[in-house]
């Protein structure tokens, strides 16, 4: 019904990450002591990269404070745009 977003997200997608890297390990822990079990881990690795660039495609740390700048008016959310700006710009290098 509603989207989460900010902290929230991440922390799902950090969540997500974290249990496809635990999936991983112990199916590679079964494959080093069954062969047969390699189909399993390369499912489970496959699941793993699938998290990863679901985390890497997340909103910037500037998109975030975009948002909190919905809270403002006038120069004060001008402001807080201008940090994020400047905060996605530092970013990129």
């Amino acid at each position: 019904m509603f989207e989460k977003t900010g902290a929230l997200a991440m922390k799902d997608a950090l969540d997500k990450l974290a249990h496809c890297a635990r999936h991983v390990a112990d199916k590679a822990g079964l494959a080093r002591e069954k062969p047969a079990a390699m189909d399993q881990l390369l499912e489970a690795m496959m699941e793993y990269r699938a998290a990863a660039i679901g985390y890497l495609a997340h909103p910037t740390i500037g998109d975030f404070i975009k948002a909190q700048a919905l809270k403002y008016d006038g120069e004060t959310r001008d402001a807080v745009e201008r940090i994020a700006e400047l905060v996605d710009s530092l970013n990129r290098g």
